[in-house]
């Protein structure tokens, strides 16, 4: 969330309406209150430099998520590079800065791994920074930063340049590669005779698609993370979307590598190598172990997935990882836009999603996230622009195919997915598009099953659309038997929800008087979400205002329906 995200980084900020106002532009560093945060969406802006962008990209800029962006084959990203005589100037600023070097020292870096890697100090208002080049090749992608003491612990990194693996070079020369947290960890290893190294780049939590791809060919992978709990969260993060038949946790007895050297010698973390562990297989646990997880879901309540909705979560609580969530409403009534809606919330937030859509082609989706974000039904050049730059940074993947689904090929398409992307969610829409044999009810069954399995084993919620039968009564609510073929659909999935919206009366009679123009929409706009089903709860009701113009679903009963600022506060109680 935008306030814990400036608290986490300690910048001073004030309140005014829905914007948090922050001190300093972390951007253009300027003082004097210019730069603006939307203190729900996190969309912010600076008044000074002019630079704008989502929460999730102001974490990309500042190296504190990783790069991701809108899926499309045909593009491709212009990095920037930086300034080659500037890196230099750094270096040789490095060598003659005694402070600097002392630090170095004391953390075990030589005078031979400071000019390999071209270490350097950059020194601004707030103090000294140790830059840290990325080298592809013998091109200079980025400069990482590490704040110096008397600073606290903070990182930055030049805005717009690619994020690479540190020493990416390795990856060509050998057939096992072991990973560090970071370019400090990395510089301590080669130094000390391991050259099968490289450095994550965007912390603990951080892995870029990218990576994934160059990493394809590895036999092993040894995770050499930080000990701590953020470390080896990051760590299995790591191994899951690697592979975890080839990856191998080395667990240091100290905190990270540049510690265990100070103590340790290379032969000591050889044997570290030697005894590496396997990951937990996803599956197979203790029974230890699932009480050890019952008590840390106790102390995180917002690890899963909510929506933007209050009175919703109260509801559904979360959505965690392993749940298969299923959505139905008759025709029209808004399932599409409802899912869709909760993915621009999460999207906006960093959280990445992928939107598998089988009746709307992703310049439509498009169309309906700018309709929901702006408020309007035709979105103006300026506001696809601006649409174009707030979602391009954000890590959302639209897919869709027009041709016959094997279920096995498809789900061996989400997994890669998730390994390559990070995904948090998955939507798919919808569920009787894909289901058309002969043999449907057989098929079905397979399809749900195998949704919920996906579930389970990439460890996140899946939110599968899925199709009433006709009913003779439309204003009617519907139930779970409503759902066609609802047998292996019902009691397959952690969570059945329910749209329901009654339908208006038809004005025909009144055709011959002049003024009559005929309703408006076909549905009323309130919105009952009914959980029709719960695993783990027991359900319930609540209502949300469906703006059918705007694509979007929001609180009932706002002070002003159409205002623009209606916040979660405004909620239906």
């Amino acid at each position: 969330m935008p306030e814990a995200y400036l608290k986490q980084k300690l910048w001073k900020h004030k309140t005014q309406g829905t914007q948090f106002i922050v001190e300093e532009c972390p951007m253009c560093r300027a003082p004097g209150w210019h730069f603006y945060m939307n203190n729900e969406s996190g969309a912010w802006d600076c008044k000074k430099c002019g630079k704008s962008g989502s929460l999730f990209s102001l974490k990309k800029e500042l190296g504190d998520a990783e790069e991701t962006s809108i899926a499309n084959p045909y593009a491709k990203k212009e990095w920037k590079q930086p300034d080659r005589n500037e890196m230099l100037k750094y270096h040789n600023s490095l060598l003659g800065n005694k402070a600097v070097l002392a630090y170095l020292k004391n953390r075990g870096i030589n005078d031979a791994s400071i000019a390999r890697f071209r270490l350097g100090v950059s020194c601004d208002e707030k103090g000294a920074w140790l830059s840290m080049p990325h080298f592809s090749g013998n091109d200079l992608a980025n400069i990482k930063y590490r704040s110096l003491p008397p600073q606290g612990k903070s990182f930055r990194r030049e805005s717009g340049c690619k994020s690479i693996l540190f020493n990416e070079s390795a990856i060509v020369k050998h057939a096992e590669i072991i990973i560090t947290e970071g370019e400090i960890d990395a510089i301590t290893l080669i130094q000390n005779g391991f050259e099968n190294v490289v450095g994550a780049t965007l912390g603990a939590n951080g892995f870029d698609a990218e990576w994934v791809d160059s990493l394809a060919k590895m036999k092993k992978i040894f995770l050499c993370y930080d000990s701590d709990a953020t470390g080896q969260s990051g760590a299995a993060g790591a191994a899951k979307r690697l592979g975890y038949n080839r990856c191998f946790n080395v667990k240091l007895p100290t905190k990270d590598a540049n510690d265990f050297f100070l103590k340790s010698n290379a032969k000591d973390f050889g044997e570290c190598l030697k005894s590496a562990n396997d990951f937990a297989l996803p599956g197979v646990i203790s029974c230890q172990t699932a009480f050890d997880l019952l008590q840390a879901s106790q102390k995180e309540t917002k690890s899963g997935i909510v929506t933007q909705w209050d009175s919703v979560n109260r509801l559904i609580h979360q959505w965690a990882s392993g749940d298969l969530v299923v959505v139905t409403a008759l025709p029209k009534t808004g399932k599409t836009t409802w899912c869709l809606d909760i993915t621009r919330d999460l999207v906006l937030q960093g959280i990445p999603v992928l939107f598998y859509c089988l009746e709307m082609r992703p310049e439509r989706l498009a169309l309906k996230l700018l309709q929901a974000q702006y408020r309007v039904e035709a979105p103006s050049i300026f506001q696809i622009q601006s649409g174009k730059n707030l979602f391009s940074a954000s890590p959302l993947y639209f897919g869709y195919s027009y041709k016959t689904h094997k279920l096995p090929e498809f789900m061996e398409t989400l997994r890669e997915s998730v390994r390559r992307y990070g995904l948090k969610l998955i939507v798919f829409d919808n569920l009787h598009y894909v289901c058309r044999s002969n043999q449907v009810n057989e098929e079905m069954a397979q399809w749900i099953l195998a949704f919920k399995m996906l579930a389970e084993e990439m460890e996140l919620p899946v939110i599968v659309i899925a199709q009433p039968r006709k009913r003779e009564n439309p204003n009617e609510v519907m139930t779970a038997e409503d759902v066609r073929y609802s047998s292996a659909v019902h009691s397959d999935c952690d969570q059945m929800i329910v749209l329901h919206r009654n339908r208006i009366a038809s004005k025909a009679k009144d055709m011959k008087k002049a003024d009559f123009e005929g309703a408006e929409a076909s549905m009323e706009p309130k919105t009952l979400v009914r959980i029709e089903a719960h695993r783990y709860g027991s359900g319930g009701e609540t209502c949300l205002y469906y703006n059918g113009g705007f694509s979007r679903f929001d609180p009932l009963a706002p002070r002003n329906m159409e205002s623009k600022t209606i916040t979660r506060k405004d909620v239906y109680a």
